[in-house]
Order: structure tokens, then C-alpha cells, then sequence
């Protein structure tokens, strides 16, 4: 079986520093090929509700589908450099639908929270939040298990609470659908 290929999408401007971090450490837990984007692509300019000052994310989802479901990927996951929200939600890590997932920084920070800046934290949440949104387009759901990288995060606490690695169930869920963990 080939190994399921991705894409990893920059939304605007995202450091390539961070994105080889992130193609890295995917592809060190799961047994995918994570291709770094060269197109050029901005965060759509009418998710942006300027009375929240955020994004609406599902908006950006159907975008990134829809400028990248041409190409020969098995996923596409985005990176933005925004706040975004979903409605229901005030905000949102990032988010996933299908097979297209986005992950947003800001809230990744430790800056956000007025905290002096972490950068090697800051990598860790997003591998974390890029790891949990490509375990949706995988089909697996939210775990129980707080250390689980596929547990829900209401906060940037649960986010850091979690290991930047699928338990033992959610590694079984995705063997059953072809996709190997590796250890």
C-alpha cells in the first residue's frame, strides 16, 4: 500500500522554519509523505468578520478544498497565521472536514495569553493541533484520553496536557483504516 500523501498548505505568511518542524514531526509519527506547499496561497479575505476581529474557519476549509482538490493529494492541511472561530464556538485551534484540515497559531502562542514567548512550546502545539486535525481527516473522533493528541482541547491548557501522540486506541482506529503509526 503507498503511503498516503499530504500536502502541507501555507495560508499567508507562515514561517518555513515552522512548517519543516511540522512536515518533520508528522512524518516521524505516521507513516505518510507530507510535500511543503511552493503556492502561493492567502487566507480568503471574506472569512474575516470584522466585528469578532477572526475568522470564520469553515470558510476557510472550502477555500483550501477549493484550491487544492485538483491536486493529487490524500490530505491537505493548512496552516494560517489567524484567529478563527467556528459558529458555536469563540474560537478554534483548528479544524477539520473530509479530507482538508487547517490548524491557527495565534492561540499557539504564549505571547496571546500575554506570557513571554516559548518558541520550542509554540512548535510543540502546533505539531499537536496538526497531528489531532490529520487524525479527523483520518476519520477518528475525540478521545477520552487526555494525553491522547486526538483529545478535545477547550483551552491551550488541554492542549499542553496532551503528548504529541495518538493512544493506544486511536493508533488501533487508524491501523483499521491503512494508516501505521510509527513508534
Amino acid at each position: 500500500m503507498n503511503r498516503p500523501l499530504i500536502l502541507l498548505q501555507p495560508l499567508g505568511t507562515v514561517d518555513v522554519n515552522l512548517l519543516k518542524y511540522l512536515k518533520e514531526g508528522i512524518e516521524e509519527r505516521l507513516d505518510v509523505r507530507v510535500i511543503l506547499s511552493a503556492m502561493k496561497m492567502d487566507v480568503p479575505e471574506d472569512a474575516y468578520v470584522k466585528s469578532r476581529r477572526q475568522y470564520v474557519s469553515e470558510k476557510i476549509i472550502m477555500y483550501l478544498r477549493d484550491k487544492t482538490m485538483k491536486l493529487n493529494y490524500d490530505r491537505v492541511l493548512g496552516v494560517a497565521d489567524v484567529d478563527a472561530f467556528s459558529p458555536g464556538l469563540n474560537f478554534v485551534f483548528g479544524q477539520a472536514w473530509r479530507s482538508y484540515a487547517v490548524i491557527y497559531l495565534p492561540r499557539l502562542r504564549q505571547e496571546f495569553y500575554k506570557i513571554k514567548p516559548n518558541p520550542e512550546l509554540f512548535k510543540l502545539r502546533a505539531l499537536k493541533e496538526a497531528l489531532h486535525e490529520l487524525g479527523h481527516t483520518f476519520g477518528l473522533m475525540h478521545c477520552p484520553n487526555s494525553y491522547c493528541v486526538m483529545h478535545f482541547s477547550n483551552s491551550i491548557v488541554d492542549t499542553d496536557m496532551k503528548k504529541a501522540e495518538y493512544c493506544f486506541n486511536c493508533r488501533f482506529k487508524l491501523a483499521v483504516t491503512g494508516i501505521r503509526v510509527k513508534t
